[in-house]
């Protein structure tokens, strides 16, 4: 360094020299800390994605190293020229930095996501409690990184007196220039070609935001944006970060076969099973076995059926049509010679090949009939003709709720109702009752076919030999929450979630526990009940049966970015940025002041990735 004979300047000239070293230093602290991450998230297959992971790690935490120091050390450096009280505040200032990049590390190890401020809050709400272990790590950690940064300061202090002439700062930062530009011209192209090795890794680290250019590429000619999201939305995972399920399957199976009838209602909410609205289902119900506290795993219909057939939640839905796995009930239905027949005219008849129906390699016979009724008939037709001495399946989805559709010539009960319904005008307030009265015509039509379906088994002799499941995908609303929220896919309230469930179950004798009961339960049920699944419900699902009398404190549903946790009186209501809201279950109002539980979220979040493969 060059003395000017300004002492002041040359007193700031000799800490920002000093600064620069101890924000390299810190930059290494940093990387260390970091590496926390790179042991928490799935390592990409790829040699370009493993480089560019390294390459971003060095970038990134360099970037955030340098800007911490740009906004605090740099401007104390003229404000405060002496050396050792600055020393002192940068050493603070560092170890602040440090730790709360260490939280954060511990905060995605537990949850997946980073700190934010509602997390911080989370977290100092629980800071008392047996769940606030998160604060241990800061009674060591403070002391010994504010110990080191003390011994750190002072060692970079004496080292910039003695090698004046040595240069190596120009080097090593255009190094980690370099890393820090390089993460972000991959990123785009990565974003560009879809290459999902380095696609999938925008969440590792904390204030992340890499760089994409689609939109100047479009621009310039040189990107199809038809094109890109048609690719995108066909693009398969070549990562295969599924493990699912967890170990190979045990089966001892059964000698006599139950065939399986399941039927969703579309849109049926749970307060419609009674004996006006569904009178024949209510009398089913009142001989079989009614969970009348049943929750779907979502608020629409893709998170509805995925949960019901998966038994695992929304949040595994896209890498599971990304890897194109059918549920695991359904192959080993298809190992134990069941034949299938699907009836229904699914919304999204795209998205199930890439999921439910994707293992269906096996003759199945599909019917794609809109009119419930004409639906019916051909589910008789093919319960007639089927090979007697072969188990089966078949699933009948009712959509006549979902529309509002009642045939021409029935008049409903409920009236007065909309005689057309149109989106534009059926949700108006004074529309409210008409539209009430609609559907519930609809659902007192759906529930005649359901006894025509029941009474056809019944005099073909199958009811003893059969499992009915009747159910919905999903619930629907009419603005009970007071936010402008109609029908399904609003929001978690239990308006759109809490559905019925039916199960007719010959021979069972143990009645099931009038407790909460999830879609995620049945697969375990039917695994375990009906096919003679030895596995415990952990190797291929979230849920357990419905006949477990145990314990149960919550209830998740959901789909691939957000997730409610119901839990007696309250829903917490969360994203994957970590972003958390606690609401009244009957009203779904914000409860003020109030805090999700810690170790439900830990055990939650456990769910949410058990089924990824370890790094």
């Amino acid at each position: 360094m060059v003395e000017t004979g300004n002492p002041y300047r040359d007193n700031v000239s000799r800490l920002i020299t000093w600064g620069h070293w101890f924000s390299f230093f810190n930059i290494i602290l940093a990387m260390l800390i970091a590496t926390r991450y790179l042991g928490s998230i799935s390592w990409p297959s790829t040699t370009l994605g493993v480089t560019y992971l390294i390459i971003s790690w060095i970038g990134h935490f360099s970037f955030l190293s340098f800007v911490t120091y740009l906004l605090t050390i740099f401007p104390l450096s003229f404000i405060l020229p002496r050396e050792k009280p600055l020393r002192f505040v940068s050493s603070i200032i560092a170890t602040l930095a440090l730790v709360l990049l260490l939280i954060d590390t511990q905060v995605f190890q537990l949850f997946k996501f980073h700190l934010n401020g509602q997390v911080w809050q989370l977290l100092l709400d629980q800071a008392q409690t047996e769940e606030g272990s998160i604060w241990s790590i800061i009674f060591v950690a403070v002391p010994a990184i504010f110990l080191l940064q003390l011994l750190l300061s002072a060692y970079v202090w004496r080292k910039i007196n003695k090698r004046k002439r040595r240069q190596y700062g120009n080097q090593v930062g255009l190094a980690l220039l370099v890393c820090f530009i390089l993460t972000h011209l991959v990123n785009s192209w990565a974003d560009a070609t879809l290459y999902q090795p380095i696609t999938m890794q925008r969440a590792n680290f904390p204030l992340s935001y890499p760089m994409t250019a689609r939109s100047f590429l479009a621009k310039h000619g040189w990107l199809d944006l038809e094109q890109y999201e048609k690719k995108a939305e066909d693009q398969g995972s070549a990562e295969h970060r599924l493990l699912y399920p967890l170990r190979p399957l045990s089966v001892s199976a059964p000698s006599d076969h139950k065939n399986l009838l399941v039927v969703v209602v579309d849109s049926l909410r749970a307060d419609m099973l009674n004996n006006i609205n569904m009178p024949n289902l209510q009398r089913y119900a009142d001989q079989h076995f009614n969970f009348r506290n049943h929750m779907s795993g979502g608020n629409d219909e893709a998170m509805g059926m995925f949960s019901l057939f998966y038994g695992l939640p929304g949040h595994y839905y896209g890498d599971i049509r990304a890897d194109k796995r059918p549920p695991v009930l359904f192959d080993e239905m298809l190992r134990q010679d069941y034949q299938f027949g699907l009836f229904g005219a699914l919304e999204d008849a795209k998205q199930y090949k890439q999921s439910l129906l994707a293992g269906l390699r096996k003759q199945v016979f599909v019917s794609r009939q809109t009119d419930d009724s004409l639906l019916i008939e051909d589910w008789q037709q093919w319960l007639d003709t089927r090979t007697t001495d072969r188990p089966w399946f078949s699933l009948v989805y009712l959509s006549s709720p979902g529309d509002y559709q009642v045939p021409a010539s029935i008049k409903g009960p409920f009236q007065p109702e909309l005689t057309r319904f149109n989106p534009a005008t059926a949700y108006r307030p004074e529309n409210l009752a008409k539209l009430e009265n609609r559907y519930k015509n609809a659902v007192f039509y759906t529930d005649q076919l359901l006894e025509q379906m029941v009474t056809r088994l019944q005099q073909q002799g199958l009811d003893d030999q059969t499992i009915v499941v009747i159910t919905s995908n999903h619930g629907q609303e009419f603005n009970e929450t007071q936010s402008n929220s109609w029908g399904y896919g609003s929001n978690y309230s239990t308006y759109q979630v809490q559905v019925p469930m039916v199960l007719a179950w010959p021979g069972a004798e143990t009645p099931p526990p009038a407790q909460a009961s999830s879609h995620l339960d049945l697969v375990p049920t039917l695994m375990k009940g009906m096919l003679g699944v030895r596995n415990p419900s952990r190797d291929y699902s979230t849920g357990r049966s419905l006949f477990d009398a145990s314990p149960r404190t919550w209830l998740l549903a959901g789909d691939q970015n957000d997730f409610a946790i119901y839990q007696d009186n309250t829903i917490t209501q969360f994203n994957k940025q970590g972003d958390f809201e606690l609401l009244d279950s009957e009203t779904y109002r914000p409860i003020k002041h109030g805090t999700p539980d810690m170790g439900t979220l830990i055990q939650v979040m456990n769910e949410l990735n058990r089924f990824y493969r370890a790094p």
